[in-house]
């Protein structure tokens, strides 16, 4: 009983051994820019917009970047 047990751990051991290990890529692209990039904002009229770039929060979301009246 003994060599059998034996002779299948042995034959499962020499199959993972075998396989190649995979391994796996993971990329993340947020891609959160502005739309309009010469300078910092821009005006529409008396209205200055200025970009507020994109961040995590404290519950681990993403919160995007947006256009900020000031």
């Amino acid at each position: 009983m003994k060599l059998k047990l034996g002779l299948i751990l042995a034959a499962v051991a020499s199959l993972g051994a075998a396989m190649p290990a995979r391994a796996a890529i993971i990329n993340i692209d947020v891609n959160d820019r502005p739309y309009y990039v010469r300078g910092p904002g821009y005006y529409v009229g008396r209205v200055h917009y200025v970009w507020v770039p994109g961040h995590w929060n404290r519950r681990h979301r993403w919160i995007h970047g947006h256009y900020r009246t000031i």
